[in-house]
């Protein structure tokens, strides 16, 4: 094989480390749980305007509780580093060749980006892939420097994150405390709101009665507002990209079964801390943390919910990532959650798409609460499940997977997998 064939050839199944992908389709199930409430229900409007729904009771309450304090946040910053993991093997994998990997990964990124802007549209407007698109390009500034310094800037991005987001909180709750109540002449707040609640009433009207376009329409109008906020915390979630750049630069994810030691204190202190850190996280439901909400809550509250949303959360996505690990190790791989991992693209887009027929298909918008929204949450967890390990035994990974690579390496790849091929190295 020559260099330019390393650099450009996409990794094989042999090739692939399948705790890697147990770990993708963990965060990739998990983002679900929180997606969900998005997802089900037209409270999001009601956040735009600092309106959030009644505390919930009973079984929703203990939902809402676990949610907040196990999920939100947590899975997607496992699936930034695990981003981060992938970049660090397709950057190691070009410098070991002699060739810069700029511009691979260039065009992986912008392709993601249309993929981002489709799915918003189209499926899902909590799209992550769009925001992940953008990030990844600035990563690509980042390609050659040490896994010490990616791991300096890593600190760097998400302390100062923390900082900043925990003192604009508190300045917000002081500043709400000293106004008191907004004034109902406000014609910018008069006419933001009469905005929003129209928009609300369109979207219940969409997927209750209306056609998919009109489903299409809601979703651009959300995703203006969604991603707009989402560009905010780009560098938190470039900060969780170079960790783990830096882990898998430092050889970390080549070779985990050498790493029990890392992954062992990983795992408690991630899970040692984390946990109480988050604690906090649920006193509120997840669309609040979702829509930055709270201000309603005193100052010292509302900076420790901030500072549980951009530390806490990574550091118990590290312990949970870290246990998982050990956990294969141990056990061996959980091949369905392998499977859904080696297709992650498509899982996540099946997600969307699963949910989206129960909510619009069947009319079922603004109709679940927390507790029963989980059950369509475990019914999508179990198609995936058995669907992708099916799917793998005759293809080499899933239809996205397959076209992004086919865009991004600049040719057709094989997608169906021939008879001789070897199905345990997956």
């Amino acid at each position: 094989m020559t260099p330019t064939d390393a650099v450009v050839t996409p990794t094989t199944a042999s090739q692939r480390e399948p705790i890697l992908d147990v770990l993708r389709g963990f965060a990739l199930l998990g983002i679900l749980l929180v997606n969900i409430s998005l997802m089900r229900g037209s409270d999001l409007y009601g956040a735009f305007i600092g309106e959030f729904p009644d505390p919930t009771e009973g079984i929703d309450r203990v939902v809402d509780v676990a949610v907040s304090w196990f999920a939100a946040g947590k899975f997607v910053s496992s699936f930034s580093i695990l981003f981060g993991v992938g970049a660090g093997l397709i950057v190691g994998r070009a410098l070991a060749a002699g060739r810069s990997p700029r511009r691979l990964l260039a065009r992986r990124y912008a392709w993601l980006l249309l993929f981002g802007l489709a799915h918003m549209i189209l499926l899902f407007p909590g799209d992550i892939l769009f925001v992940y698109g953008v990030t990844g390009m600035v990563l690509l500034g980042f390609v050659n420097v040490r896994p010490t310094v990616a791991l300096w800037w890593s600190a760097g991005l998400l302390g100062v994150v923390t900082a900043v987001t925990a003192g604009f909180a508190a300045l917000r709750a002081v500043f709400e405390g000293m106004a008191g109540d907004v004034d109902p002449d406000d014609p910018f707040m008069t006419a933001f709101e009469s905005f929003s609640v129209t928009r609300q009433e369109q979207a219940v009207t969409a997927f209750t009665e209306g056609s998919y376009l009109e489903v299409i329409v809601v979703h651009a109008w959300q995703s203006l507002f969604i991603q707009v906020g989402q560009l905010f915390v780009i560098p938190w979630i470039l900060g969780l990209f170079l960790f783990g750049f830096a882990v898998t630069r430092v050889g970390i994810s080549l070779d985990l079964a050498g790493h029990r030691a890392a992954l062992r204190r990983a795992a408690i202190v991630g899970l040692g801390l984390g946990i109480p850190v988050n604690a906090v996280l649920g006193l509120v439901d997840p669309l609040t943390l979702i829509s930055g909400g709270g201000g309603s809550l005193n100052a010292g509250l509302l900076v420790a919910m901030t500072v549980a949303q951009q530390a806490g959360a990574p550091l118990l996505a590290i312990g949970y990532l870290a246990g998982l690990a050990l956990l294969s190790l141990r056990i061996g791989t959980i091949r369905p959650l392998a499977a859904v991992g080696r297709m992650a693209l498509s899982a996540y887009l099946t997600q969307s798409l699963l949910a989206l027929l129960v909510f619009a298909g069947f009319r079922q918008y603004d109709q679940l609460s927390s507790a029963t929204s989980m059950l369509v949450v475990v019914g999508i967890w179990v198609v995936l499940l058995v669907v992708c390990p099916l799917w793998l035994r005759a293809f080499r990974f899933g239809p996205a997977e397959w076209l992004w690579r086919s865009l991004t390496y600049g040719r057709r790849q094989p997608l169906r997998r021939p008879p001789t091929d070897d199905r345990r190295t997956d």
